[in-house]
């Protein structure tokens, strides 16, 4: 039996030569016309639903040989299950709502997936009826990729055998690069409504494919595309109106794409100034004892506001106009002139949570030297927020944007979102405006100041009654002066 040798960016694996082109008999394309179920999903004709499987017979089935004890790996595994004692805090917003991409949740759950599952059949049968050849390729090539791509799951997947395992990568990659691509039927979205779901569950930390395989699917579906690169492109077209925060194509990885959820993270970064500035405050503060470098504690937004420090929030697009070195809603800026901490708008909706439980549980596996900007930029608000007093706050200030409609349920959100993450005290991202603001709020005067300022200038009527106070004390003086003078004058 011949062997033959595959590799991939760092993966070097042995795999099986696929039998040749004649042991799989030809498929010709059906005429056979399709029809809607009750869903008003199209399905396949019955003639193309028997001929499809046909493309899968040469596949290993379950108590043969499979491909991946043959492979040779030398990387790490990339796509990992949400840690234990992360995924016990808040057990849903790890898991696919309507979309099973991958191993880990594939067949756990038919009902949920029913509709979807439906849906990858027919974006491969768009593939198969148009060009069977093509459908063929996909299918040989996704087997050879099969022991590299199991190799990259943190968790076995023996659960599924070699057949099982190559369909899932090409109904899952297949369906996933006619959507972003804009192939797929919009009508099929409008009519189950599950578009912005699917959104979401193609950047669940364990509903994710590797991003060589869609590469690779890419490469065979669009061959008249300029580059493979363009497929990172599509990518960030795709997810830019539904994700947290603004997405920047410049920041795009040239190679090593882990899977979508990596791709899209990467995209998410403060501006370059401020960076540059993070970066300069470390290497200063390298040379001072490890007792300055630690990140010092702020109080909530309340005990902030009583200490006299302001806060502005407003529309990054605003932002960034009006603030020079704000630029993303990662930049954050304070400083002891103006006494103001300017945050661009966060608008929270049933979603948010979900999103940044899994950008944060995806920084919990890059390695340390690498930044945790949405750790750092979450645990900045956690200090920020403690009751509902403080969402209030930050709210009325243009800083958050409440779509959840109760100002105690966002507080709780964010009390909970740190609960068993790690988050390096001397790598924090905003440590340098928590010392400034810790320096602020040590200053008895500037206690003492805003103190004085809410008791006699929180409102117009304030300023009116402290300006006739001054009024009556000036000629209260003034009349005491002229009777001392008339005294001495007797």
């Amino acid at each position: 039996m011949e062997m033959a040798m595959a590799s991939h960016d760092s993966i070097t694996i042995t795999v099986q030569d696929p039998p040749p082109p004649s042991a799989l008999a030809p498929l010709e394309n059906t005429a056979d016309s399709s029809k809607e179920d009750e869903a008003g999903i199209s399905q396949p004709s019955h003639t193309a639903q028997e001929r499809i499987p046909q493309i899968f017979e040469f596949l290993p089935k379950a108590g043969d040989h499979l491909l991946r004890t043959q492979a040779r790996v030398i990387e790490k595994p990339c796509i990992y299950r949400v840690p234990h004692l992360l995924r016990e805090v808040n057990k849903r917003a790890y898991e696919p709502n309507v979309i099973s991409i991958g191993p880990y949740h594939h067949g756990l759950d038919l009902e949920r997936f029913k509709v979807t599952e439906a849906l990858k059949l027919s974006c491969f049968l768009t593939i198969f009826e148009e060009n069977n050849s093509v459908a063929d390729k996909i299918v040989r090539s996704m087997q050879r990729l099969e022991a590299q791509v199991r190799e990259c799951y943190e968790e076995a997947s023996d659960h599924l055998d070699s057949k099982e395992f190559v369909e899932m990568m090409v109904y899952d990659g297949c369906f996933i690069v006619l959507l972003i691509l804009g192939y797929a039927d919009e009508d099929i979205f409008k009519a189950i409504g599950v578009l912005r779901e699917i959104e979401s569950d193609l950047l669940l930390l364990e509903n994710q494919l590797p991003f060589f395989v869609l590469s690779e699917l890419y490469r065979i579906i669009a061959p008249e595309e300029e580059e493979v690169h363009q497929l990172s492109h599509h990518v960030i077209s795709y997810f830019r109106n539904c994700l947290l925060f603004h997405l920047f194509d410049n920041l795009l990885p040239d190679k090593d794409i882990k899977h979508l959820l990596h791709l899209v993270h990467s995209c998410h970064r403060p501006s370059a100034s401020g960076i540059k500035q993070h970066q300069d405050f470390k290497r200063r503060a390298a040379s001072k004892p490890t007792s300055q470098r630690k990140m010092k504690f702020i109080g909530n937004a309340t005990e902030l506001d009583d200490a006299g420090i302001n806060f502005l929030g407003a529309a990054i697009e605003k932002m960034k106009d009006q603030k020079p070195g704000i630029e993303t809603e990662f930049d954050i800026m304070f400083t002891k002139h103006t006494k103001v901490l300017m945050i661009p708008t966060l608008n929270v909706y049933d979603c948010t949570e979900r999103r940044f439980r899994n950008y944060i549980a995806y920084e919990q596996f890059i390695p340390c030297s690498e930044p945790t900007y949405f750790c750092d930029y979450v645990l900045f608000m956690d200090y920020l927020i403690d009751t509902n007093k403080d969402v209030q706050l930050l709210r009325k200030s243009g800083i958050i944007e409440n779509a959840l409609g109760d100002d105690e349920a966002v507080a709780q959100m964010f009390n909970r979102l740190m609960d068993s993450v790690y988050c390096s005290p001397t790598e924090f991202y905003y440590i340098e405006i928590f010392g400034r603001m810790t320096k602020h709020c040590q200053r008895r005067r500037n206690r003492w100041k805003a103190a004085l300022k809410k008791k006699y200038f929180n409102s117009p009527w304030s300023h009116i009654s402290f300006f006739a106070a001054t009024v009556l004390l000036l000629l209260t003086i003034v009349q005491t002066i002229f009777s001392v003078f008339s005294y001495f004058d007797k």
